[in-house]
């Protein structure tokens, strides 16, 4: 009785050491199983799949367009604003003009004034002095024009142009070359820029 327990227990010993070695390997496997996915995730990692690129490549060309989209906008808004500063760099010029031609235009009277009281003071011989102190006025007043831009309509001696000039009278003459010459000044014109302020009143040559 005694042999065949012994017998039983040296067949159970190389039994367990089978068993123990076969575990032992089976552990050995999985963790080189474990160690090898582990050393591969950086890979997977650093290699994008094709879905993966594709969602970068979509997302990519949406932020293109919307940056496309901010461009052009940019560049409206930069051509809107360069229109509406030319736009009212011009008004501004033009109320300028407006302002200047309404000013002068009432002048104009006044400086038709000083001339007659130029005339008539040298028709009556009168003091030097006054006479001076007129036309030092009158060289003022006529400074001032120019000073804001104001010019005199040329008139003797230039072609008749309806736009500046209006003819009163005419003058006989017998040169053809004269025809249609403004030969006398009544009243002086004046412009300002291409603004009529007033229109130069003459007269014109013709044909007896």
């Amino acid at each position: 009785m005694r042999i065949e327990v012994n017998i039983l227990e040296h067949k159970k010993q190389p039994l367990e050491e089978q068993i123990e070695e076969e575990m032992n390997e089976t552990l050995e496997a999985a963790e080189t199983a474990e160690t090898m996915e582990t050393a591969a995730e950086p890979d997977e990692q650093e290699m994008p799949t094709e879905e993966a690129l594709a969602t970068l490549s979509a997302a990519y060309a949406k932020l293109e367009a919307e940056k496309q989209a901010l461009d052009n906008q940019l560049l409206r808004l930069q051509a809107d604003f360069d229109n509406f500063r030319r736009r009212t760099r011009a008004e501004k010029e033009e109320w300028n003009q407006n302002i200047t031609a309404n000013f002068c235009g009432e002048l104009l009277p006044v400086i038709d004034n000083f001339g007659r009281a130029l005339l008539a003071l040298k028709a009556s011989g009168a003091d030097e002095s006054h006479l001076q102190g007129v036309e030092m006025i009158a060289r003022q007043l006529g400074e001032l024009l120019i000073a804001k831009g104001v010019e005199r309509i040329a008139t003797v001696g230039e072609p008749f142009d309806p736009q500046w000039h209006e003819a009163i009278g005419q003058t006989p003459v017998e040169d053809d070359a004269q025809v249609g010459i403004v030969t006398e000044e009544i009243q002086t014109g004046y412009k300002l820029g291409g603004k009529l302020l007033r229109v130069a009143m003459v007269h014109v040559g013709a044909k007896q």
